[in-house]
């Protein structure tokens, strides 16, 4: 039986009644009152100024070119990284720029080149727009906000809810998103819950139904009731739901706010370890300085949780990242309850209806799906994000944690390079590979004698031993956790599968002789010794005699000579690709940005010499032309 249709008879008064006159026929008169019944969220952008001023929606900096301007904060010094207009001045260039689209509490991860108050993008401007006639100002809008803390949402639609979240003091907003700056700093959290309920949502789709954006001017004319900034109940909600995301950050390595990964958490609560008061952000990142762990009842019960019968300290690894999925089911179930609270005290204070209430529950249910990416990156939109759909698997607990203790080793070494086999260098010192490394700290932290059982779990999380993930899969993995920016680059003989040859490169330490050190401190042994294995195989194969029982023996041997010689050449290509680039040259680089290719090919005019400053983009592009890198790496770009 088919469906009868349902017939909306509106007039053209009546579809008036919404700004901007959009085509929203299904919206009840009840709803539509709203507008008349309510101030606008800003009155001088909405063009009302006989009514509370209640915040500023303003737009946030455009830079002109992002590929050149911005950076994630883990490319820069953390020490450069200001927070104010006076550290600008006084030798810090690097401010966080807030991008991600999150409900309430997204990290902040992209930094932007505010340096001497933002000399060089408005110096830039400038001279890419001349008919602007140096007024920078024009590109560069709403400076006085900037540093100020607000709220942001991004300007693309990619979900029902606008997903408002609060900024901190000492940033600046994307051009890409929107900035809402309450009248009264201490309104921002009940804003945030406000923006973030359905009845936002239906509002802002009543203006727009088609979901093309959001714009300033929308957004300024949603009818904000002014009891949902005073409602202590909506501050309580958003502030619990920000802490809450921001605690389960302090799990996530890529995060300014990280200490620990999420299995490490749960293993210091299972030892009787963990002291809270102790546990603070390892990035020194400004905007983690504050980082408080909070009192609400909802986050002691997610960080106390830990696996049924484990105390007493008991390893199985397996065990602890299932608790970490089970702390993450627990986290997210609370933010939906939390969504729901708000939606239910915005409906009581707006004094909706339970019909109009069911309307609008149905009308989002139904809105059509959203295009474009939700909260772009550096590199404007080619970045990946790393936060998966649903609940992160107990295997990618047990791979961050790998990935955290190859990081660390990466890190601590003196030169930041490391072998991934053992290897004798040129001084015949005997220098341990990765994996070694890597079992050195799982002994540290879990005990020698739980490395059995360890190493069959991280083969059922891996999927292959820890020693051939970490030769053919870390790097890609790396390229994902770090958002195509790594900080960690892989050298390889070859780009795919177990190479002959491979050592890690430490971002922080890249210097014009580490490529050199590489050759002649690692590279050169083994081909020594490979060549040596070669002219050994060579001689045992020209004097054994080839006569009945001795073939098959004959064969094996003859076997293990090509695949030395095969070794041999591996490296010795390695080598010769490594030479190159410290030769001169010029690269054709395929770029959105003008400056991206004039970088690449500056630092390569007189033979290969980083500069950390341009960022990661520009540095590793004359490694993957010279096929140096895992066949990964080609998903760096921009």
């Amino acid at each position: 039986m088919t469906k009868p249709a349902t017939i909306y008879t509106v007039t053209l008064g009546e579809l008036a009644e919404v700004p901007g006159t959009p085509f929203a026929y299904w919206a009840p008169r009840s709803l539509r009152a709203l507008f008349q019944k309510y101030p606008p969220l800003d009155r001088d952008v909405a063009g009302r100024p006989d009514q509370p001023k209640i915040a500023d929606v303003k737009q946030g900096l455009a830079t002109a070119d992002d590929l050149r301007f911005t950076r994630y904060w883990w490319e820069v010094p953390v020490e450069q990284i200001a927070t104010c207009r006076e550290e600008t001045l006084s030798g810090k260039k690097w401010v966080p720029f807030a991008k991600g689209g999150k409900a309430f509490f997204h990290d902040i991860a992209a930094v932007v080149n505010w340096g001497n108050n933002g000399e060089e993008i408005k110096a830039y401007i400038i001279e890419r727009y001349p008919y602007l006639q140096g007024k920078w100002e024009w590109v560069v809008k709403n400076e006085s906000f900037y540093f100020r803390p607000g709220l942001t949402f991004p300007n693309i639609v990619s979900s029902v809810r606008i997903n408002a979240r609060v900024v901190p003091i000492g940033s600046i907003i994307t051009v890409k998103h929107q900035g809402v700056y309450a009248s009264r700093d201490d309104r921002d959290w009940g804003l945030c819950a406000f923006l973030n309920s359905l009845l936002a949502a239906f509002i802002h789709y009543c203006m727009n139904p088609l979901r093309h954006g959001r714009d300033t001017g929308e957004l300024s004319r949603l009818p904000t009731n002014e009891l949902v900034l005073q409602s202590p109940a909506l501050d309580r909600f958003a502030h619990e739901a920000w802490n809450l995301l921001q605690e389960w950050d302090a799990g996530d390595e890529a995060s300014t706010q990280f200490i620990l990964p999420w299995l490490l958490q749960v293993w210091d609560v299972v030892q009787g370890k963990w002291s809270e008061g102790m546990k603070r952000p390892v990035t020194g990142h400004p905007l983690a300085e504050d980082f408080v762990w909070s009192d609400w009842d909802s986050a002691r019960r997610i960080r106390a949780f830990v696996p049924p019968g484990m105390a007493g300290g008991t390893v199985n690894l397996r065990a602890l990242a299932e608790a970490c999925v089970e702390r993450e089911r627990l986290l997210r179930g609370r933010i939906a309850e939390i969504q729901r609270q708000i939606d239910d005290e915005v409906y009581r204070l707006y004094d909706i209806s339970a019909e109009d209430r069911a309307l609008i529950e149905s009308e989002l249910g139904a809105a059509p799906e959203a295009t474009g990416e939700e909260g772009a990156e550096p590199g404007e939109g080619e970045e990946e994000e790393t936060a998966p759909e649903g609940l992160m698997p107990a295997e990618e607990h047990i791979r961050r944690l790998v990935h955290y203790l190859a990081h660390e080793a990466i890190r601590a070494d003196e030169n930041g390079i490391v072998p991934l086999q053992d290897l004798y260098t040129v001084d015949g010192r005997l220098e341990h590979g990765l994996p070694h490394r890597v079992r050195e700290k799982l002994g540290e932290i879990f005990g020698e004698a739980a490395l059995g059982s360890i190493e069959q779990d991280l083969r059922w999380a891996l999927g292959m031993p820890l020693d051939d993930w970490l030769g053919s899969e870390f790097f890609s993995y790396h390229l994902g956790l770090y958002r195509l920016r790594p900080i960690i680059w892989q050298i390889t003989s070859r780009p795919r599968g177990q190479p002959a040859f491979s050592c890690f490169l430490y971002w922080h330490k890249l210097d014009s002789d580490t490529l050199r050190k590489v050759q002649a401190v690692y590279l050169q042994p083994a081909l020594d010794g490979a060549r040596r294995e070669v002219e050994r195989l060579a001689a045992q194969l020209g004097a054994q005699q080839v006569t009945g029982a001795a073939r098959h023996a004959w064969r094996d041997l003859q076997r293990a000579c090509r695949q030395a010689e095969a070794r041999l050449d591996e490296l010795r290509s390695l080598n010769e690709r490594l030479q190159r680039l410290g030769q001169p040259q010029h690269l054709k680089v395929t770029s959105r940005s003008t400056w991206v290719v004039e970088k690449v090919n500056e630092i390569v005019a007189h033979g290969y010499r980083p500069e950390r400053d341009y960022g990661v983009r520009v540095n590793i592009e004359p490694l993957k032309q010279a096929g140096v890198l895992p066949a990964s790496a080609e998903r760096v770009k921009g």
